[in-house]
């Protein structure tokens, strides 16, 4: 079993890529000293993906487009990951504090997901952060369609 942060990363993702849940799964240089990755996920978006292991960070970068920092959608969705780490959520589905911290960033409207692990618990970040954004997407489609279609080219039902 792979220890150094990278490993657990890499081989973490190609098990998504391999069970057909990622496509084209890439892995890029990056800027001080991360680890870049890109795949598509989630429609026909290429996703970019890092790994900072200096500070133990797994990003999703600029996942979410045209998201206003002062906007409901974005209030709604810091409210979202706030409440992953509750204990009213069921186990399998929350973020163990004890084990990894969740946050967003806004900038210029791009939002970026970021869960920070603690204690070296990669394999239980990554899983933990792309369950997070897969269920980001579902909780987006159900309550903000119209976001959805505009940016992610996602049918009106």
């Amino acid at each position: 079993m792979p220890t150094d942060p990278v490993d657990v990363v890499r081989k973490g993702l190609q098990a998504y890529a391999d069970r057909g849940v990622f496509r084209g799964l890439d892995e890029v240089k990056g800027r001080n000293r991360k680890n870049v990755f890109r795949f598509v996920w989630l429609g026909s978006r290429l996703v970019d993906f890092s790994l900072d292991g200096r500070k133990g960070v797994l990003k999703f970068n600029n996942l979410l487009p045209n998201v206003p920092s002062n906007s409901i959608l974005y209030g709604d969705l810091k409210h979202l990951l706030k409440s992953r780490s509750d204990h009213s959520i069921p186990k399998h589905r929350r973020v163990d504090p004890r084990c990894a911290e969740v946050s967003c960033t806004n900038r210029g409207g791009n939002v970026s997901i970021a869960l920070r692990v603690k204690n070296n618990q990669y394999a239980y970040g990554l899983n933990k952060l792309v369950n997070l954004v897969h269920e980001i997407f579902v909780h987006l489609n159900d309550s903000d369609p119209d976001y959805m279609s505009e940016n992610f080219d996602a049918p009106r039902e």
